[in-house]
């Protein structure tokens, strides 16, 4: 999205992203810690949903380099607008900054929505890993003490799991959102446009907000959810393979961008025609299907992970008895 457009208020209006949130929690397998699958849990991940989009306006600094991070601009070949391949992305936000670079752009004309999938979700991975440590030590330790301080950090793990697991999960819904995966984000812009399609400036929240506000329900979505996904993290997740699925889930959502554009001509967001129900609540149905699926394997990974900065131990280590030599 270039810098001198008009950028969308967000991906998703509040409804969308409450959807997506809170049918992904409803959906977290009995294989999750029991404090993610209770009510009130429920009720927080789906409010923090829509956090970072409350949170712009905060400042000149926080809107210049987050609001970059909501969206990627994907050329209708699969190519990022900087000319970089959407399947071949450099491991890390930096390199790709200085790859864009490279070729006249950058991070925040561009967008980096992947960097912020992937860096939510190592986070959340890393405070799954000291919640088993400290949920093991709670019970295990060798003394009244450190049992109770293991409890007491328990809780404060359980608060920055839901607190980082709500807010990250807005990323994983703006990917679903197919005009934030794309150079066509608010009309079809100054590119061939055979089709004729639209070019108002008006789209975007039409279809993201007053049309899902109006015709789409949580059992529309619910309706199109898949089954869970196996499990994928017996062995450490590289950071090569986490990048890979956060591709493939962006290449699924940007494919849904001329069917978007489809449907606009057709007049289907105006009138709440069948088509344009069904498609709008498929694509908010990949957003929960993806966040459920890459929290679940968030938590499994989080048990081969080394924790502790002193002193690093393995995750499973310690849940086999080694001494912890953390706080």
């Amino acid at each position: 999205m270039s810098a001198l457009a008009p950028l969308p208020a967000g991906a998703w209006g509040p409804k969308g992203h409450h959807l997506v949130n809170g049918l992904a929690a409803q959906a977290l397998p009995a294989s999750m810690p029991a404090f993610m699958r209770t009510a009130q849990a429920r009720a927080e991940l789906t409010y923090l949903g829509l956090e970072l989009d409350l949170q712009k306006g905060a400042g000149k600094e926080w809107d210049a380099d987050l609001d970059p991070g909501h969206y990627l601009d994907i050329a209708g070949n699969g190519v990022i607008a900087g000319g970089l391949p959407l399947h071949a992305l450099p491991l890390t936000r930096e390199a790709y900054d200085t790859q864009l670079r490279a070729r006249g752009g950058d991070q925040y004309e561009t967008g980096y929505l992947p960097y912020s999938i992937v860096q939510g979700w190592e986070q959340l991975r890393m405070d799954f890993a000291y919640w088993r440590v400290d949920d093991y030590e709670s019970v295990h330790a060798s003394s009244q003490q450190v049992r109770a301080a293991a409890a007491q950090r328990r809780t404060f793990d359980q608060a920055l799991v839901l607190r980082d697991a709500g807010v990250w999960g807005h990323y994983v819904a703006d990917a679903s959102q197919p005009l934030h995966v794309t150079v066509h984000f608010n009309g079809w812009g100054k590119y061939p446009n055979p089709s004729g399609y639209s070019q108002s400036t008006h789209l975007h929240d039409l279809f993201e907000t007053e049309f899902v506000d109006r015709f789409v329900t949580p059992a529309d979505v619910r309706a199109q959810m898949s089954k869970a996904a196996p499990v994928r993290a017996a062995h450490l997740t590289t950071d090569a393979q986490i990048l890979t699925a956060v591709e493939a889930y962006l290449t699924r959502s940007n494919a849904n961008v001329e069917p978007l554009y489809r449907i606009e001509k057709s007049g289907g967001f105006r009138t709440g025609s069948r088509q344009a129900r069904t498609f709008t609540a498929g694509c908010l149905a990949l957003g929960a299907d993806e966040l459920r699926d890459l929290t679940v394997w968030a938590w499994d990974d989080s048990l081969n992970q080394t924790i502790g900065d002193d002193f690093p131990q393995s995750v499973r280590s310690i849940l086999s008895g080694t001494p912890y030599k953390g706080l």
